[in-house]
C-alpha cells in the first residue's frame, strides 16, 4: 500500500519541493541561496529510478527498466548533461578580479585559470547557477519519463497553491511595510515577483479549471489560493505593462470559461464561477482605487507617468544594456563571461556619462536571451536553446494530433480551442507571455521563474492526446 502511494505521488511531491524551494528566495539576489536546491535535486534523481510511476500491469521492476530505457533515449538527457558539464567548467574555472594595469591606465578582469576553457568570475555565482541548471535538467526528465499524468496534475496544483500562499504573504509583508517587500512593490529592484505571480496565475486558471470539470474537492481552493491570491501578487508587485497585460488575458480566460464549462456544468454553477470572478475584480478595483488611494500599485502608475518620459528612459537604458551586453560577447564569442558576468563586466564597456541608465539593476540586460548570450557565448546558449527545443516538440505533435484526430473524449467536436484541455490553452498562454517579456525584461534570471517554466512545459504534452485513435480501433 506504502509503495502503490510512494510510486503515484512520491516523485510529484519531491519535484514539487524542488521546484517550490526558490520561491523561498525571490526576494535574495538570484546568485545566492541555491545550494540547498541542488541537494534537493539529487534526492529527485534518486527518487526517479527507485520508485517512478507505475503503469497499469506492470511492476515496479518493469517501471524502472521502462524509466531507464526513456532515459537513455531522450536526446534532452544528453543535451541538459553536456549543459551541466559546460556550466560546471564555468564553476571550476571561476575566480577572475578587476586588476589596473598602469601601462595602459585601464581597469580589467583578470584571466581565468585556463583561458580558452568556460569560466565564471565569481565562484559561488557559478555554483549557484549550476545547481539552477541541475534542477532544471532533472525535473524536465522526471516529467517526461517518470511521472504519470496524475502526479503531473497534482504537482501544477500543488505549484499554483505554493505560489498563491507566497503571492499572499508578500502582499501582507508588503502592507505591513515590512523590508524589502514594500521596496519590490513600488519597483525598486527587479519584479520578478510580480512576473511570476503572473505567470502562474495563467497557469492557475488553467488548472482551476480542470479541477472544476472534474468536480474535484480543491477546485475551491485552486480558485480562492492559486487565483485571487496570485492575482493580488501580480497586481501588487507586478510593473504597469506587464500587469495591464496580465490582467487583460485574466479577463479573456473568464469569459473562455465560461465557454468551456457549458457542457461540464450547470449554469448555476458557471453563473456562481462569473459572480465570484467578478467579485475578485471588483474587490481590487475598490481597494486599490478608492479604499486605499496612496497604495504601491497608484505609485508605480503615477511613477510611469507621463508615460512617453516612462518608456523613453525605459528604451535608453535598454539601449545601453543591450550594446554593453553585445560589446562583452564580441570578446568571449563562444564561451561568455559565466554567471552574474554582465554585472562586473559592464562597467568596463560603457561610456561612464551612461553608468545613471543602468545603476539601478546593474546585473540585467532586460533581454534574457542576449544576457544568456553574453554569459554563455555560443556554445552554452546553443545547448539552452536545443534544451527548450526537446521541450516544445511533444507538446507541438501532440497539439498536432488534437487538430488532425480529435481528442476522443466529451470535448471532441469542438472548436479546437475549447477541445483541448484548460491547462493546455492556460499553460500555452502563460508559456508566450513569459517568452515575449523575456525580450524586454528578465523573468528568466530568476530560478524560480525558469524552474516553473521548464516545470509547465515539460507537463502540458500530457494533457494531449497521444494516439490518432482510440486504443483499439481498426
Amino acid at each position: 500500500m506504502i509503495q502503490k502511494f510512494l510510486t503515484k505521488y512520491g516523485l510529484a511531491v519531491h519535484v514539487a519541493c524542488a521546484c517550490a524551494f526558490p520561491i523561498l528566495l525571490l526576494v535574495r539576489p538570484v546568485t545566492e541561496g541555491m545550494l540547498p536546491l541542488l541537494w534537493l535535486s539529487l534526492l529527485v534523481f534518486e527518487f526517479m529510478f527507485m520508485l517512478p510511476a507505475v503503469r497499469s500491469g506492470e511492476t515496479l521492476a518493469d517501471a524502472r527498466f521502462r524509466v531507464s530505457r526513456k532515459l537513455l533515449w531522450d536526446p534532452l538527457f544528453y543535451v541538459g548533461a553536456t549543459l551541466i558539464l559546460f556550466v560546471a567548467v564555468q564553476w571550476l574555472n571561476s575566480g577572475c578580479h578587476l586588476v589596473y594595469r598602469t601601462d595602459a591606465d585601464v581597469w580589467q578582469m583578470s584571466k581565468p585559470a585556463v583561458s580558452w576553457l568556460p569560466f565564471g568570475v565569481e565562484s559561488h555565482a557559478a555554483m549557484n547557477r549550476m545547481s539552477v541548471v541541475i534542477a532544471c535538467w532533472v525535473v524536465a526528465m522526471a516529467l517526461r519519463d517518470a511521472m504519470s499524468k496524475a502526479s503531473k496534475r497534482l504537482l501544477l496544483q500543488s505549484m499554483s497553491l505554493a505560489s498563491g500562499f507566497f503571492a499572499v504573504f508578500a502582499v501582507l509583508r508588503a502592507v505591513a511595510e515590512a523590508s524589502p517587500f514594500i521596496g519590490l512593490a513600488r519597483g525598486e529592484g527587479p519584479a520578478f515577483i510580480g512576473a511570476f505571480c503572473g505567470f502562474w496565475l495563467m497557469v492557475s486558471m488553467g488548472v482551476f479549471a480542470d479541477a472544476f470539470t472534474r468536480a474535484q474537492r480543491s477546485a475551491i481552493l485552486l480558485f480562492l489560493v492559486g487565483v485571487a491570491g496570485n492575482l493580488a501578487g501580480m497586481i501588487y508587485f507586478a510593473n504597469v505593462l506587464t500587469a495591464s497585460v496580465y490582467s487583460a488575458l485574466a479577463v479573456i480566460i473568464v469569459f473562455y470559461w465560461i465557454i468551456y464549462l457549458a457542457p461540464h456544468v450547470s449554469r448555476h454553477s458557471q453563473l456562481k464561477l462569473f459572480m465570484a470572478s467578478a467579485l475578485v475584480a471588483a474587490t481590487a478595483v475598490l481597494v486599490l482605487g478608492y479604499l486605499w488611494p496612496e497604495n504601491p500599485v497608484m505609485f508605480r502608475i503615477k511613477a510611469a507617468l507621463p508615460f512617453d518620459e516612462y518608456v523613453a528612459n525605459l528604451l535608453a537604458s535598454k539601449a545601453v544594456r543591450s550594446q554593453a551586453a553585445v560589446a562583452i560577447w564580441e570578446d568571449y564569442p563562444w564561451v561568455g563571461v559565466g554567471a552574474d558576468g554582465f554585472r562586473h563586466f559592464v562597467g568596463l564597456v560603457i561610456n561612464p556619462k551612461d553608468w545613471q541608465l543602468i545603476a539601478e539593476n546593474k546585473a540585467y540586460v532586460y533581454n534574457d536571451w542576449l544576457q544568456y548570450l553574453c554569459e554563455y557565448g555560443v556554445l552554452g546558449c546553443g545547448l539552452l536553446l536545443a534544451s527548450a527545443v526537446m521541450l516544445v516538440v511533444p507538446i507541438c505533435y501532440r497539439a498536432r494530433i488534437a487538430l488532425l484526430f480529435g481528442t476522443h473524449d466529451e470535448n471532441d467536436g469542438r472548436i479546437y480551442l475549447l477541445r483541448i484541455s484548460p491547462i493546455v490553452f492556460c499553460g500555452v498562454l502563460a508559456l508566450l507571455m513569459c517568452l515575449l517579456e523575456s525580450f524586454i525584461s528578465n523573468p528568466l534570471q530568476s530560478p524560480a521563474f525558469l524552474l516553473s517554466w521548464v516545470c509547465v512545459m515539460a507537463s502540458l504534452s500530457a494533457f494531449l492526446p497521444t494516439q490518432t485513435r482510440p486504443a483499439g480501433q481498426a
